[in-house]
């Protein structure tokens, strides 16, 4: 029994032994990374690393005969660190030398985290070791002589992109309302992080929506090509030289506009979709969608007569606070003076009239112009469409407009008064008549 319980306690102690001299490394993406994305991290072995009592000593990898700047080596292969660093990080001049220093017959590991959950390396063994990634350009440099946690040094851009020029636009430049052929401006802001790397700035515009090819990128003298990406409708790739010659937390922006086409009228409401990809492209980084949405509204009648029947033959326009008159052509919706240059929309046999598509915030009134025979024109009425609301009941208004049959009016060329002095005419008669009678009977 004794015998079974010291190996059993042996057993135990060489375990805790190896757990704590395994070497396995823990590497946690960068805050903010979109779920969707996948980021590679290759680990090299910089030096072999032995733990003792008295600490950590380092030797040159099986091959190495020289160590990077910033280090020394003696005749036994024993490295010591022998830069400028007094605070105990390495200098950025240390990591460049450590950069070139290794290869790819250094690699020991390559690991992929989806997302932000965190990956783990297998037991690498002692060591001192560089990290890349495909999330930026900042590297770690760390030891190891039992299983450690690092976390990903970069930080991921932020964008953020809002309306800026439209006919009605929310506070939050989220949502918008515009006419149809107007022009629809969005500014984009690109928030530089930390290690910024191969920053791609790609946007999607929805049918409806016709890009009018006029970017404008500030800072001045900004990098930039514009290649062709599937599914984009324009796509911005930054030079990385550029990009590094901006401060961390600085901003790109991004300004250009789009034309809300005739499509328009069929989508709602109109989605403008945009996002930046960075990193290493062995990497699939990239921030969460940022959306803007325009819509425009439609006005709907219903034409019935005075029994509530449908009624067709009635023709409507509408026309705007200015009093000029809607027209919807191939460029959009075109505002004219003249009542008989509008657009004049007949109701059917099932009294259903086309709607009046493509409108943007205002009030507007409804004006009967063709009236069907034998009924009495409808009296004009007014709509609002209100601003900062994009619910259906405000963008998708309808109106029941009713003719009753019409009545006979006052007219000339009939007997007028005629019968009057005909009559006049018989009681003056009469009336001599009866004095006539009267005398004889009194003589």
């Amino acid at each position: 029994m004794k015998k079974l319980i010291s190996l059993v306690l042996a057993l135990a102690m060489i375990l805790m032994v190896g757990a704590a001299m395994a070497g396995t490394i823990t590497i946690t993406p960068p805050t903010g990374v979109d779920a969707d994305s996948t980021n590679v991290y290759r680990v090299y072995k910089v030096f072999d690393a032995v733990a003792s009592d008295a600490g950590i000593s380092y030797k040159l990898v099986s091959g190495k005969t020289t160590a990077p700047a910033g280090f020394s080596v003696d005749t036994a292969g024993n490295v010591t660190y022998s830069g400028t660093s007094t605070t105990g990080e390495l200098t950025a001049a240390d990591i460049a030398a450590i950069k070139a220093y290794v290869t790819d017959a250094d690699i020991v590991a390559t690991v992929t985290a989806s997302g932000a959950n965190a990956v783990t390396t297998e037991d690498l063994g002692a060591g001192y070791f560089f990290i890349d990634t495909t999330t930026g350009t900042t590297v770690t440099v760390d030891s190891t002589t039992g299983n450690i946690d690092v976390d990903d040094k970069n930080t991921v851009p932020e964008v953020d992109k809002k309306i800026t020029g439209a006919t009605s636009i929310d506070e939050d430049g989220k949502k918008a309302l515009a006419q149809v052929g107007t022009t629809v401006t969005y500014t984009a802001e690109i928030t530089i992080g930390k290690g910024a790397k191969d920053y791609v700035f790609h946007d999607t515009m929805e049918t409806g929506l016709t890009y009018n090819n006029d970017v404008a990128v500030t800072p001045a003298g900004a990098v930039y090509t514009t290649p062709s990406v599937e599914g984009d409708t324009f796509t911005l790739a930054f030079d990385n030289d550029w990009i590094k010659t901006l401060a961390v937390g600085s901003k790109i922006t991004i300004v250009y506009s789009a034309t809300v086409n005739e499509d328009a009228i069929t989508v709602d409401p109109l989605n403008n979709t945009a996002y930046v990809s960075y990193g290493d492209s062995n990497g699939n980084n990239r921030t969460p969608d940022t959306e803007a949405d325009v819509y425009e509204a439609k006005f709907t009648v219903e034409k019935k007569d005075g029994d509530g029947y449908p009624l067709a033959g009635a023709g409507f326009v509408i026309k705007n606070a200015a009093g000029k008159y809607y027209t919807l052509t191939d460029d959009g919706i075109v505002w004219v003076d003249s009542i008989d240059d509008a657009d004049e929309h007949l109701s059917q046999e099932d009294g259903s009239v086309a709607p009046f598509t493509g409108l943007a915030n205002g009030t507007y009134t409804l004006v009967e112009k063709t009236v069907p025979e034998g009924y009495n024109k409808a009296a004009d009425q007014d709509f609002t469409i209100a601003e900062h609301d994009y619910t259906s009941d405000n963008l998708e208004q309808e109106a029941e407009v009713t003719n009753n049959a019409g009545t006979e009016l006052p007219h000339t060329g009939g007997i007028g008064t005629t019968i009057f002095y005909i009559l006049g005419g018989l009681l003056v008669v009469g009336a001599a008549v009866i004095l006539v009678a009267r005398r004889k009977a009194q003589d």
